[in-house]
């Protein structure tokens, strides 16, 4: 007595268990895929508009604080000193750039442990 495979017990034919099999695959990678990718996208799409609205307020701020500088000091940062509002404003930029960068490395090493 032979053993029949269960898809010729059922009436199947392999044409259509090999459809059935398409269509579980593609419904798996749309699942397992795709709709990552979607969500990682979106979320990403969020995490740059995000990066540039503050890179930009940043630099308003940075402008701003020059201004200030030169205007609310006047008489200070004349003749040989006028290029040290420059200075100041580059030094503040440097400590601020160096600040985020050491929080991120605690934060990071934090999460590691």
């Amino acid at each position: 007595m032979s053993k029949r495979p269960t898809a010729a017990k059922r009436g199947n034919s392999p044409k259509k268990v090999l459809e059935e099999l398409r269509d579980l695959l593609i419904g798996y990678a749309r699942q397992e895929i795709l709709t990552p990718l979607t969500r990682i996208g979106k979320t990403l799409k969020l995490g740059v508009l995000g990066a540039l609205s503050i890179g930009v307020g940043l630099i308003f701020l940075v402008i701003a604080g020059l201004r200030l500088l030169q205007t609310e000091a006047s008489g200070v940062f004349d003749g040989n000193m006028s290029a040290l509002p420059y200075v100041v404003v580059l030094a503040a930029v440097v400590v601020l750039l160096a600040a985020a960068v050491m929080i991120r490395a605690r934060l990071s090493k934090g999460d590691r442990s």
